[in-house]
């Protein structure tokens, strides 16, 4: 499987073209003095600084840093953890090459898994094919990462990646040079400083000296890792002397300002041309929401007890946590009572202390070093508790992205923890730690009550399921920074699994075709930075982080979109990171918020744009208006002052104004009990009939002539360039001297082939499950297409690199051909359970809140409505509720998301969002209208798969009536109000 990269994402091009707009129309010499320089920029163009000034236009004006040139150019660009920060600095890289000829890069990060990371996205043959074919740019990269060396005798050899750096010609237009390097190397060690290497490089025996001498144009990852006057950071500056750095970073260094009592902080930002802010990635769904929770204490007190330490025979180590207040350490003995701790203990003694990591007390229990107990006679484990938590929330998700989806989402979840021991195997010792030992036991129980819960048609899932019961040890895996220097080859195997193997971490099916179940990652802090996956989907902390870290630095791990088994991204739904935490944390849903809003400057006034797009939003002509009517509701003063007293009250009522984060962007799940909506039975009743007609099951039925036109049009797509095969080209070059100067000799390359195979039954299964066509069908296309062309053995262009092409082309095909050739018949009468009845047609008493909305307001729906409270999930969903007082409305209500199944010819399913039943205009005869809505302004917003679906629906409506079903279909946009649809619908009767 591939993860398939997206071209044009507009909060990733604008960052790439603001960092090329800043060299407009500056001098930059592209004739450098010898073969392995950069271009020269003018640093002292006055251009340079017009460029930043322009594209800071778009900064908030607080956050634009000190705008100055030194002895280097500096830019800063500001993208929020998860948004594609490695992606836009590489695009940078052939941009700038493209637009400028550097050729000369030099990246550094701070840790080595970022370097992983970083040198993976890199060199990943589909990234390199993706900025080539896709992008268009007419250059590869050649990445040389900077590697420690190991001491030994004799030599002293120069490092090889930097002499190949430093060599690397300019007069080559179709390779860029980039090295890559971690922190470390600059700042401990004297590879680079040293200069007494046996051979050197153009004349340089000092590594840095080299370096400095191509002019490099150095990219920052994490720049607050790298604050100015750090040792790092100064290297950098004075030895490398790059013309350029370019920091690209969530997080930047801050600054003190002022003197005593006036003493302050900033962020030190240099030349921001860029910012994606947390706010911005929440509120435009670039990542992943956030669910906090915690189990709330047995104790009042909010107090929890841990084992640190222990000496067998001897003594232990507790300490007392009480929330918000010191921790308090206690060493008892064989025999003392641990009423001394807390008097909720009391009768419980310390019996026999059997070993380092084992202690027995006398209500008969063992611990283990590092457990976390509870403050009761029964001594609960907490962290088993979190565990029981993390685990719950997990299969709620899995099931739901394995068996609710047309492409599976394959579901991770990541737990950091205290101590190696207690989850690393020691094969000197026969017992499991207790932690891995704990883990399992809870985790073979949850699989097994998946499993039961299993129905027929989620046999898939019970499968992968079942391989995970019989291969528990292969569920999990671990990464710590001891692992760096152990040599078993399991655990190696883990590490570079999580560290290096991304695609195997996201896929169902490991390349002997057998599950791969690997989904429970553990580690202690060594992931907290750098390291993501976009499919972890629960975060749990089983220790604390111990100091107040960046609150989302802690989340980053998790925050990026998910992609499905076919390695997309799905971008086009609201998804939410679970993030369990012990009631230590319980307030870190608010210190999140206050974080993020805290990045950005309050608003203490109402501002002519404000206006205008509150009366943009409502249909309002001018802002007087708009003006009078917050002063009348007391949200301002005369001068256009908000009164801090209705600041949140004016936000939540008018959200398109509000500076901060969206409110269901971050959820205290602690705070927000289960939501049940109560359905209302008259209302019900009234609907009974219609909602009975639209959960009849039905299917596709296709003009008769689409078999024989199917069959031409597999041949036709096949035959376009399905079957290309992708390959990896390397350029060898030598440089040569002749007369004194550097040339490029270009000497023989090798071709490797970049392929993905699969058996040929299972690339048929999987294009009949993906497009719907038969086996058979395809199979004989197959064959006419290997006798067209003369192909004896097929096999070897059977990848998924063809069965992408193939899906792709084959869906282009269905949305352009299919439409108005097909129609719909019922399969069976209506006899089973619905989101809103049970299976003997009774309604139920209520419905959870997220089958209806995401949203609650305040207030209650008119008594023609299904439901007891107003949910929602778009501004014109809540204008339609509130609707209600229509007189030709006999009942109506949102239809239960997912609920309604109408096929599509896309391979989907479709369910619309209201149904109302009105009365005629003569009053004699009820009317049903099903509403689709959508909160865009005119159709060409709609995506092209949301328009079919909604041209089948049109269809499927239309069938319904000439079946003698009176249903009527209208699709209503932003800016179309209920009651106009209603009239129009009542007009044409």
């Amino acid at each position: 499987m591939e993860l398939i990269l997206e071209k044009g994402l507009s909060h990733q091009q604008k960052a790439v073209e603001a960092i090329s707009a800043v060299f407009e129309n500056v001098e930059i010499s592209d004739k450098p003095q010898v073969y392995y320089q950069n271009p020269v920029i003018d640093l002292q163009s006055k251009t340079l600084l017009k460029n930043i000034n322009k594209q800071q236009e778009k900064i908030i004006a607080e956050h634009r840093g000190s705008n100055d040139i030194e002895n280097y150019l500096n830019l800063d660009v500001k993208m929020e953890t998860g948004t594609g920060k490695t992606y836009v600095y590489t695009n940078t890289i052939y941009e700038l090459h493209k637009q400028y000829k550097f050729n000369k890069f030099i990246i550094i990060v701070p840790s080595l898994s970022i370097k992983a990371g970083t040198k993976q996205f890199i060199e990943d043959s589909y990234t390199q094919k993706h900025f080539a074919d896709v992008c268009g740019y007419n250059s590869n990269i050649e990445l040389l990462t900077l590697e420690a060396q190991k001491s030994k005798k004799g030599k002293k050899y120069f490092p090889t990646s930097v002499r190949d750096f430093v060599i690397g010609s300019c007069q080559d237009k179709k390779k860029i040079y980039v090295l890559l390097v971690n922190m470390q190397l600059l700042t401990s060690g004297k590879m680079l400083s040293r200069d007494d290497y046996d051979y050197g490089v153009e004349s340089f025996y000092q590594p840095l000296n080299a370096l400095s001498e191509t002019r490099p144009i150095v990219i920052i990852d994490e720049p607050h890792r790298f604050s100015k006057g750090q040792t790092a950071f100064t290297t950098i500056c004075e030895k490398i002397k790059p013309q350029c750095i370019i920091r690209f970073g969530a997080t930047f260094p801050e600054i003190t300002k002022g003197k005593g009592k006036n003493k302050y902080q900033i962020r030190d930002y240099h030349n921001l041309i860029y910012e994606l802010d947390a706010c911005e990635a929440f509120n435009q769904n670039l990542i992943k929401g956030i669910a906090k929770e915690h189990f709330e204490p047995l104790s009042h007190n909010e107090e929890k007890v841990k084992i640190v330490n222990m000496k067998k025979n001897d003594y232990v180590t507790f300490h007392h946590i009480v929330k918000d207040k010191p921790i308090k350490k206690y060493t008892l003995n064989v025999n003392d009572s641990l009423s001394l701790i807390s008097p909720a203990f009391e009768g419980i003694t310390i019996t026999a202390i059997k070993s380092a990591t084992l202690v027995e007390f006398s209500n008969g229990l063992e611990k283990n070093k590092g457990e976390e107990l509870n403050v009761n006679v029964y001594m609960n484990s907490y962290q088993e508790q979190m565990l029981k938590l993390a685990l719950r929330r997990h299969f709620e998700v899995e099931k739901m992205n394995f068996c609710q989806r047309k492409f599976k989402i394959k579901t991770l979840a990541l737990f950091f923890i205290d101590d190696i021991h207690s989850y690393r195997i020691n094969k000197q010792l026969d017992k499991k730690p207790y932690l891995l030992e704990m883990f399992e036991r809870i985790l073979y129980k949850n699989i097994k009550e998946a499993i039961d819960n299993c129905n027929d048609e989620e046999w898939e899932y019970r499968l992968y399921l079942e391989y995970s019961l019989k291969h528990i040890s292969e569920c999990h895996a671990g990464y710590f920074s001891e692992d760096n220097s152990d040599t078993d080859e399991d655990i190696a195997k883990e590490v570079n699994d999580i560290l290096h193997n991304k695609k195997a971490l996201v896929s169902f099916k490991n390349p002997d075709g057998s599950y791969n179940v690997r989904r429970f990652l553990f580690s202690k802090w060594t992931l907290k930075e750098g390291w993501d996956n976009p499919n972890i989907f629960t975060i749990t902390k089983l220790r604390s982080s111990g100091s107040e870290n960046s609150k989302l630095q802690e989340v980053g791990r998790g925050l990026r979109l998910p992609v499905d088994e076919n390695g997309h991204r799905v971008s086009n739904e609201d998804f939410y990171l679970n993030y369990i935490v012990d009631f230590t944390e319980a307030d870190f849903a608010q210190k999140l918020i206050n974080q993020i809003n805290g990045e950005r400057p309050e608003a203490a006034t109402i501002t002519d744009e404000m206006l205008w797009i509150i009366a943009d939003k409502r249909g309002i002509n001018d802002t007087n208006t708009v003006f009078f009517e917050l002063g009348c509701k007391g949200y301002i003063d005369m001068n256009r002052n908000i009164r801090l007293d209705k600041r949140e009250q004016l936000f939540n009522e008018y959200p398109e104004i509000a500076t901060g984060l969206n409110l269901n962007k971050i959820k205290d799940v602690n705070k927000q009990k289960s939501v049940k909506i109560k359905i209302r039975p008259k209302i019900y009743n009234k609907l009974k009939n219609f909602w009975e007609i639209l959960n009849q099951n039905y299917i596709l039925i296709y003009d008769r002539d689409i078999d024989d036109i199917l069959v031409e049009e597999i041949d036709r797509i096949l035959n376009n360039s399905v079957f290309t095969r992708t390959y990896l080209q390397s350029s060898r070059q030598k440089i040569d001297f002749n007369e004194g100067k550097a040339r490029i000799k270009e000497m023989s390359n090798i071709e490797e082939v970049i392929d993905n195979p699969l058996p040929y039954g299972e690339f048929l299964k999987k294009i009949n499950r993906l497009t719907g066509i038969p086996v058979k069908v395809f199979h004989k296309a197959m064959i006419n297409y290997a006798r067209k062309h003369k192909i004896i053995n097929m096999n070897k262009f059977i990848n998924e690199q063809a069965l992408n092409n193939f899906v792709t082309k084959f869906g282009e095909w269905k949305g352009n051909f299919l439409q108005g050739r097909f129609r719909y018949k019922s399969c069976k009468t209506f006899s089973h359970e619905t989101a809103l009845s049970n299976h003997n047609g009774i309604v139920k008493k209520e419905i959870v809140q997220g089958r209806i909305g995401t949203k609650i307001a305040q207030g209650e729906p008119c008594e023609k409505y299904l439901y007891d409270k107003i949910v929602y999930d778009s501004d014109l969903e809540k204008d339609n509720i509130l609707s209600g007082e229509i007189d030709n409305i006999i009942v109506y209500g949102k239809i239960p998301r997912r609920s309604i199944a109408i096929p599509t010819i896309m391979g989907g399913t479709y369910s619309p969002d209201f149904m109302y039943v009105i009365k005629r205009t003569n009053g004699e005869k009820e009317l049903n209208i099903v509403v689709e809505t959508k909160d865009v302004k005119n159709k060409s917003e709609l995506r092209t798969e949301e328009d079919i679906k909604i041209n089948c629906a049109k269809i499927f409506f239309e069938q319904l009536k000439q079946n003698g079903y009176d249903v009527i279909f209208r699709k209503q946009l932003n800016g179309k109000k209920i009651r106009a649809i209603i009239d129009e619908v009542l007009d044409f009767e």
